[in-house]
Order: C-alpha cells, then structure tokens, then sequence
C-alpha cells in the first residue's frame, strides 16, 4: 500500500501564478501581433489600442511576477490567493482579450467591405 503524499499548499500557488504569467504573456504578444497585422487594414488607428492592450497584458506579468502579493493570512489557508480574490487580474484579462476579438472582427469586416 502506497502512502498519499502530505498536501503542499504552497505548490498550488506556484502553479496559479506560473499560469497567470503564461496567460499574460500570452496576452502580450496577441495584443503585439493583432496591432501588426490589423494595422494593415485599419491604418495607425490601431496603434493606440494595441498599445494599452499589450501595456495592460505587461501589467499582469508584473502582478502576477511578485509572488509576495499571493501570501495573506487566511483562516482556512494559510496562502490564501489575494491577487484572484480582488478580481483585478481577471477583470483585466478578460478586457485585453475582449478588446482583441473586437479588433480583429473590426479588421475582419472592413476587409470583407472593401470593394
């Protein structure tokens, strides 16, 4: 009979912000290659966007990068998650990514209008 294994509660935080950090550089370089290529069809205009998106993306690296902001006592667990339990983080992904489909389905239907 094998043993189960004590559980690490902190292992659990290394791979929330490890995927965090994965989901905000990912952020960083969709936002990056959909002001490039949309820049095509919507003209400069999208340099704006594409830059606040990729600047908000950054800051979720950063967040999620001190890993000092995931340690809070809590009664329940001692390394309770107070980045996701403010819900910024998640509110600024979610915008990112929004903003991105809308650009591309704003270059996508000019393209389809253009004669």
């Amino acid at each position: 009979m094998s043993a189960v294994p004590a559980r690490d509660p902190g292992l659990q935080q290394e791979r929330t912000a490890l995927a965090w950090r994965r989901t905000g550089l990912a952020l960083v370089v969709g936002a990056l290659t959909v002001g490039r290529l949309t820049m095509d069809t919507l003209g400069a205009g999208v340099l704006v966007p594409a830059v606040v998106a990729a600047a908000l993306a950054a800051w979720v690296v950063g967040v999620t990068l001190r890993s000092r902001r995931y340690a809070a006592v809590h009664p329940d667990e001692p390394h309770f998650d107070r980045v996701l339990a403010d819900g910024r983080v998640p509110a600024v992904v979610a915008v990112v990514a929004a903003s991105l489909a809308l650009g591309e389905l704003t270059a996508a239907v000019v393209q389809l209008t253009r004669p």
